[in-house]
């Protein structure tokens, strides 16, 4: 979920629809209430939750595989954090500070909640803002060691805006950048040139990003290109489960807005098509200083 006010109409769109009631329900009874981003799974068998989890581990594994280690004295900063869930496996597991800039009230108001009934509000900080435009005082803060994010960024319409944002912002020296994004493989508008116009329709986009666009845009930016994992065949598992769940519990939803779950369930269709004509990647990038 992107991470104040909306900075560009992709953002502004983002905001509206995670805080609509019946999508925030959908989130926490289909998603798993923890996690908003995508698994990695052992096993099809795998829940959501169990695979969203292992997503946050690998991405602690790639930044360690670089030569960096996540210690209590690291100071991590999670874009579009939503709910918060990775923040609080890294404070548990590492006993680090996170600070999580996220744009959606409803989310960061469940965030503090669940960081408290963790017992982890004094390791955790929740600030309403945008990855676009940082909030002042995330910039006024000293510089963050690891920049965090999953699945949040391809809401923005400028991405270069997200690098120079982080930029501003993480370590001068040895610092880390770890993320997940939902991207267009680089034939995705030959292959599906209606299907593709119409998820950015949806999202209100007029782009989405590649794994060569985002990996650019970093190294014009001065930065390393450490580490891609490859982890798009998680997408479909991930989408068809979502979908099947979704389908498991319709009944117990319907005290919400049925229009509304319909269209997410069309969303959800139409990812998974893309998924399976080869028209989404999706992985774990890792850049340096």
């Amino acid at each position: 979920m992107p991470g104040g006010s909306p900075t560009s109409s992709p953002i502004h769109s983002a905001r509206t629809h995670y805080d609509t009631p019946t999508i925030d329900a959908f989130y926490q009874q289909i998603w798993g209430g923890e996690d908003l981003h995508n698994g990695i799974y052992d096993s099809p068998n795998d829940t959501i939750f169990d695979a969203s989890q292992r997503t946050g581990a690998k991405m602690a594994d790639i930044v360690t595989s670089t030569g960096f280690a996540i210690s209590a004295e690291k100071r991590i900063l999670d874009l579009g954090a939503g709910y918060g869930g990775s923040a609080r496996w890294l404070a548990k597991t590492y006993g680090c500070r996170v600070t999580c800039v996220n744009l959606s009230p409803v989310q960061n108001e469940r965030n503090r909640a669940m960081n408290k009934q963790a017992g982890l509000d004094n390791r955790i900080d929740v600030v309403e803002g945008n990855f676009e435009e940082l909030p002042p005082e995330i910039k006024e803060q000293d510089p963050y060691d690891i920049v965090w994010s999953q699945d949040a960024f391809l809401h923005s319409a400028n991405r270069e805006k997200i690098v120079e944002e982080i930029d501003k912002v993480l370590v001068p020296k040895d610092g880390r950048v770890v993320f997940t994004d939902i991207m267009a493989s680089h034939d995705a508008f030959t292959k599906q040139p209606e299907l593709m116009k119409a998820m950015m329709a949806r999202l209100d986009l007029s782009s989405l990003g590649t794994i060569e666009s985002y990996k650019s845009a970093f190294v014009d930016r001065g930065f390393k290109d450490l580490r891609y994992w490859d982890g798009v065949e998680n997408f479909s598992i991930q989408y068809r489960k979502v979908n099947e769940e979704l389908q498991r519990k319709r009944n117990e939803m319907q005290r919400l807005d049925e229009t509304v779950i319909e269209k997410q369930a069309v969303g959800m269709r139409k990812w998974l098509k893309a998924a399976e004509e080869g028209c989404v990647d999706w992985g774990i990038f890792c850049f340096g200083r």
